[in-house]
């Protein structure tokens, strides 16, 4: 039997440690930071000022999810659905990142205009298990 040193297989270990992917952040200057999180999504702020607003995604979850920014007068639990596709219909939709992996981050900057939004994540039902937030621009 052939024995690896000890020393190699702690380089190895350290290696490949320094290798793995770091979990991204939110750049510290976005306007609101929005953290998935399995089934559940926490925003910094329910309500910004109109204008020009950067948004910051993280995906602190155990799987990939995605971003989608929809403007609508209709309550945020209360999007139409695609039953087929047991995805939310995202009439009235402003900005998305359609994959978000674990992890990862995406910024966005949108125009946004007065009135009611909901943030969402329309992975095959993750809207239905309540990946949504209303937020309110002002």
């Amino acid at each position: 039997m052939r024995c690896f040193p000890v020393a190699l297989l702690l380089g190895l270990a350290i290696t490949s440690a320094a290798c793995a992917g770091a979990a991204e952040t939110i750049p510290p200057d976005v306007d609101l930071a929005i953290t998935m999180k399995d089934y559940k999504l926490e925003l910094s702020a329910t309500t910004v000022k109109a204008g020009p607003v950067k948004i910051g995604v993280k995906n602190a979850a155990g799987m990939e999810h995605s971003f989608e920014l929809i403007k609508t007068d209709l309550p945020f639990d209360k999007l139409p659905l695609d039953t087929g596709a047991a995805k939310a219909k995202e009439d009235g939709l402003i900005k998305q990142a359609k994959t978000l992996g674990v992890g990862k981050v995406a910024v966005v900057t949108a125009d946004l205009a007065a009135g009611n939004y909901v943030v969402i994540c329309n992975v095959a039902g993750h809207y239905q298990l309540g990946m949504r937030a209303a937020l309110t621009v002002q």
